[in-house]
């Protein structure tokens, strides 16, 4: 349509068109400080033209063809990544680190420190055999080192639970964002459905999948309409958890012995479900309940919060381990020398590992045996030679060429090198997420001045528009009421 009504609709059609703009640029402003938000731009169309014969093609205005969402899904997906890696390193080396001070080395309240100590009270021994203190000093000094093996190895104990108790509420945490996640593709699907672009409701996806990915590592696949089609933990060839039609719980085996055949279903706490087999605490799993006991599918993690923890359980399980062995080391080199020539042990261990001095020293250290036998199968009185000889046990390199406090020094600085490589990696990764993070807030944040200067971009538009409609107002109202008979 041409003349004063077609140019009366095109002025209408600018003017809604620059309306549009400026709610988008007014929601931009309102959101600047949202986390997650994307700023929106209107896209603007030239509408069809009108053909007038023998005049050519003629203008009809503007029209509002749709409200972009600016992002760069590639960042994002890169963005995830770096994330879940980071994410990773941060909570492995904060595990590390709890780990390290339970060590408590170097210190002179330390493990290694108590064995020195352990070692000159029967050096002493061996030169005043005959003194009672030197006897009570060597079961106390003796005492106090298992004390604080056993209060080590407690410590440590605990610190695994808390990281098997984390691994359990970053499932569940997994599992509550996965639900949202699912009720979001709906909401998604019912206004992409109607030709509408949920632009706030993509943004709120792409939040959801980032958290998600800080907890494990995920990959997503998107259909036309924006909805998640499919969520894979890992890479492409990772186990789906997440499609159009269904979604899978993760759990986590929780039992008390490692291996354990005990899972909290979906991360719950309060609901253990056996399983028909045994798997090392914090495994992830997928439970299938339908049969009693309950079948199941490994999951591999290997990012994020979840993968973080699993790798210090390991290695937190690998450091105890490890301790107890060097505990049993030198338990078993004193109480061989010791046994030969008094007939008893001088440490045991009790139903649960801990160490201890046998109770008939702790009891009567007067009874402790500072020399050897002799030929008539009697320690002569003043002679310390099996004090001396234990006291020469603690420098003497063992079968895998270490002292005692060799082996125990190796245990500390393999922590302490996998501690420091956690942490170097994290903030290596740390620098790469924030570029990342910066790069995508270039793209998708809101410029405070850019919206500023399109509002009144926007505005003039509008005015002008306004503008033309009431000059065409007043057209229509000279045509119609001031001409004619």
């Amino acid at each position: 349509m041409t003349g004063l009504f077609g140019t009366l609709g095109t002025a209408t059609r600018g003017m809604n068109a620059n309306q549009n703009a400026l709610q988008t640029s007014g929601h931009n402003i309102a959101n600047i400080n949202t986390d997650g938000y994307s700023r929106q731009r209107v896209h603007m169309q030239t509408e069809q033209p009108y053909k007038m014969t023998g005049v050519g093609m003629i203008g009809m205005g503007v029209k509002t063809a749709g409200v972009d969402r600016i992002v760069d899904n590639f960042i994002r997906t890169q963005t995830r990544d770096a994330y879940s890696k980071y994410q990773f390193f941060n909570q492995k080396a904060e595990a590390l680190g709890q780990l390290e001070q339970f060590m408590n080395e170097p210190s002179k309240t330390g493990i290694i420190n108590s064995l020195s100590v352990m070692n000159d009270s029967w050096a002493k021994l061996s030169s005043n055999p005959e003194l009672a203190t030197s006897k009570t000093l060597v079961v106390e000094n003796s005492n106090s080192f298992t004390d604080m093996i056993n209060q080590t190895t407690t410590q440590i104990n605990q610190l695994k639970n808390e990281v098997i108790d984390n691994i359990e509420k970053s499932a569940l945490d997994f599992n509550e964002k996965l639900k949202e996640l699912e009720i979001l593709n709906n909401q998604i699907y019912d206004l992409a459905s109607q030709n509408t672009v949920p632009n706030d409701l993509l943004d709120t996806r792409d939040s959801l999948l980032k958290d998600l990915s800080g907890l494990a590592e995920v990959t997503a696949e998107f259909d036309m309409y924006g909805r998640v089609s499919s969520l894979k933990i890992g890479d492409k060839t990772g186990t789906e958890v997440l499609t159009l039609d269904s979604r899978k719980e993760i759990s986590v085996v929780t039992g008390g012995t490692d291996p354990s055949n005990t899972i909290s279903l979906g991360g719950k706490a309060q609901e253990k479900v056996t399983i028909g087999g045994a798997l090392p605490l914090g495994t992830i799993v997928i439970a299938d309940t339908s049969t009693n006991p309950a079948g199941y599918q490994n999951v591999t993690v290997n990012q994020g919060q979840i993968g973080g923890y699993k790798e210090a359980a390991k290695e937190i399980d690998a450091s105890l381990k490890e301790i107890t062995k060097f505990a049993q080391v030198v338990a078993d080199t004193i109480n061989t020398a010791y046994k030969a020539e008094s007939g008893a042990d001088f440490f045991t261990f009790d139903a649960n590992g801990k160490m201890a001095v046998n109770q008939s020293l702790r009891d009567n250290p007067s009874t402790l045996v500072a020399g050897k036998k002799d030929a008539t199968g009697v320690v002569q009185p003043g002679d310390g030679s099996l004090a001396h000889d234990i006291g020469q046990l603690f420098g003497k390199k063992d079968a895998d060429n270490m002292t005692f406090a060799d082996r125990y020094n190796s245990i500390v600085t393999k922590n302490g090198i996998s501690k420091q490589q956690a942490d170097n990696t994290a903030n290596a990764q740390l620098t790469v997420l924030n570029q990342l993070e910066y790069k995508n807030e270039s793209i998708s944040g809101v410029n405070i001045n850019e919206e500023v200067s399109d509002v009144m971009r926007f505005s003039q538009a509008f005015q002008a528009n306004a503008r033309v409609i009431q000059t065409i107002s007043e057209m229509l109202d000279t045509l119609i009421n001031r001409t004619g008979v």
